[in-house]
């Protein structure tokens, strides 16, 4: 095949150069070859080759372009489950907490008499606790905190198992732990079952309940360690704290008992705040009293009007705005036909402070 002259910038990668034909420089081409990078092509240029003379039989087939490896599937992401208000969930919420009352009242005879636990049964009922948190944590949060049950321990249970449920729906702790955490908070306390048999009356610390509650539960053959461990560390020192739900049930914990004992939730609070870097970790701390919040459900409060209103659900932005239910006027001394309010869509009432409802002689399982 005859040569070809082809100007310097329509020469192609993979041509094969005989010689210099037209140029501005002096260079020579010594030897015939092919161009085969851009940099080779770029070096003719500037070196002032205007045109070159080529053999097209010798032209070498283009590169085949590069192929990209197929990126991996990324794993489908599980639809979020939707938030859905208070007034829809706090049915839902009840059944699992009546599904957790039986479950312990079931269980803990079991424990006395050293008979096998339905893990699995205690299992489902963490996860029912879960599911509820996910649709709106309010919901448990608030049963938690207005619901009396006649055996204090049972109480103390359900409400440190709700409590954890949302605590680690808030650190979006994976299932699977979410579950087994709750699951702890459940039974951490079971020791007392045998303290309140041997020493009926008699008050005990919480180390005294563990010492208990770890024998009879290693004697269970599906309590997993984890959950020994999270109950061992409870009540430990924060240094001595090394799992992440140990320092999250010494959180629960001690929150239970405060409102147990009768204080509010800013009197909880401040409390916490005290035990910080002693008994509890500061940044967990910080994450739960976000969680329950400010007054947190099933607080009662009085706004700068007198009136009093029961606290449903917080307000995501506005700690300070729940939405309540209006029941009570602490002023005029009467009744007020039950009304919800939302302080977050209003700027008349403000809350003054948590109220006290023995100092007007009401009972708040009537205003539920």
């Amino acid at each position: 095949m005859a040569l070809q002259r082809v100007a310097i910038d329509e020469l192609q990668l993979g041509s094969y150069v005989v010689a210099v034909t037209r140029q501005r420089g002096d260079i020579v081409v010594k030897d015939a070859g092919w161009v085969r990078s851009p940099e080779a092509l770029a070096l003719l240029k500037q070196k002032g080759v205007l045109e070159v003379a080529i053999d097209p039989a010798k032209q070498l087939p283009a590169a085949p372009a590069p192929t990209e490896a197929p990126a991996e599937p990324k794993p489908p992401v599980p639809p979020k489950p939707p938030r859905i208000s208070f007034e829809q969930e706090i049915n839902k919420a009840e059944l699992a907490f009546s599904a957790g009352t039986q479950s312990l009242q079931a269980s803990f005879p079991k424990l006395l008499e050293q008979e096998e636990l339905d893990f699995h049964e205690l299992s489902s009922v963490s996860n029912r606790l879960l599911e509820s948190t996910k649709r709106n944590s309010q919901a448990l949060l608030f049963l938690q905190q207005v619901s009396q049950q006649n055996d204090a321990l049972l109480q103390h249970s359900l409400s440190c198992a709700c409590l954890m449920a949302a605590f680690a729906a808030r650190l979006k702790v994976p299932a699977e732990q979410a579950q087994l955490y709750t699951l702890a908070a459940l039974l951490h306390d079971s020791g007392a079952l045998l303290l309140q048999q041997l020493y009926p009356n008699q008050p005990y610390l919480d180390s005294d309940a563990t010492s208990y509650s770890i024998p009879m539960l290693q004697q269970q053959p599906d309590c997993p360690a984890e959950l020994l461990q999270m109950i061992e560390e409870h009540c430990l020192s924060l240094a001595q704290q090394q799992s992440l739900g140990g320092k999250m049930l010494a959180i629960v914990n001690s929150y239970s008992k405060l409102t147990a004992a009768g204080k509010n939730s800013l009197q909880a609070a401040a409390s916490l705040k005290k035990a910080e870097g002693k008994t509890l970790d500061s940044e967990l701390c910080a994450e739960f009293l976000q969680c329950v919040g400010l007054y947190s459900p099933g607080t009662v409060v009085r706004l700068k009007s007198g009136k009093l209103g029961l606290v449903l659900e917080n307000h995501s932005v506005h700690p300070d705005k729940p939405k309540l239910k209006l029941f009570y006027h602490s002023l005029h001394r009467h009744h007020l036909p039950a009304k919800l309010l939302d302080l977050s869509k209003q700027s008349e009432e403000v809350i003054e402070s948590c109220a006290d409802l023995k100092k007007y002689q009401l009972e708040l399982q009537h205003y539920l």
